[in-house]
């Protein structure tokens, strides 16, 4: 796979999951650089250059969200997530926090109190990836952000937790190893449900980009596919609702 955006090798060790963006058990962060990627590939398919409304369904623990809150603050106008499991949504909230100066603020305040309590070097390098991402933060507007608890396969649970319509959905979807779904009982294919779910709280341009294993069959006959790539074992791919 050929990065067409994220092409700079960064260095993206401040993003390191648990140094200062907050981890979950069984929800390994996602790649950064990929998530970059993805992001700016699904905002060139909306074909507009203005902030979009983001919505991930399957949180987790938010750190990719978090991520691109701070990465890419220009590009959004609003910030939704939602997960079935409320253990890993209050992680999720925290990490989010870290998109205000004053959520940052508090979070590199207990880094701090580690480092005078312990003296151990992994703390005195976070709180250099917190005062580093602190001056990406400044001076950028607050970005609106929302997180509710909710079965992304259940229509009504999403369509009346969203206000408005939702530009961009981007999921990392449960694999069936780590992490697993929940919600959907039986042999029933779960992102054909979770793409019924979104379709009500969509408008005709909007952009969905799913992340799955590669044997996950991602598909809804309400959606067309515009493209899809492979990043190891992972299946990216790109969808947009079909105009009734």
């Amino acid at each position: 796979m050929a990065y067409r955006f994220a092409t700079d090798s960064e260095d993206y060790s401040d993003f390191a999951s648990g140094q200062v963006l907050y981890s979950a058990p069984g929800h390994p962060a996602f790649p950064v650089r990929l998530t970059s990627e993805i992001f700016q590939r699904a905002q060139a398919l909306l074909g507009h250059a203005e902030p979009v409304t983001l919505y991930d369904p399957c949180c987790g623990s938010g750190y990719h969200l978090a991520v691109l809150g701070i990465l890419h603050r220009q590009s959004l106008k609003s910030l939704t997530a939602s997960d079935i499991d409320p253990n890993v949504t209050e992680v999720a909230m925290r990490n989010l926090s870290l998109l205000t100066t004053a959520g940052l603020a508090n979070r590199r305040q207990t880094i701090a109190a580690d480092w005078q309590a312990f003296g151990k070097p992994s703390h005195q390098a976070a709180l250099g990836s917190a005062d580093r991402l602190m001056a990406r933060l400044a001076e950028q507007p607050i970005l609106p952000t929302r997180i509710f608890t909710a079965d992304a396969t259940q229509p009504e649970a999403i369509a009346t937790a969203l206000a408005q319509p939702i530009d961009l959905v981007f999921s990392d979807l449960p694999y069936g190893q780590l992490t697993a779904w929940q919600g959907v009982r039986g042999q029933q294919n779960p992102v054909w449900h979770l793409l019924a779910a979104l379709r009500p709280v969509l408008h005709g341009q909007s952009v969905v980009a799913l992340v799955t294993n590669k044997g996950e069959t991602v598909a809804h006959e309400q959606f067309a596919r515009y493209g899809r790539f492979r990043h190891g074992k992972r299946l990216i791919t790109f969808l947009k609702p079909i105009l009734n």
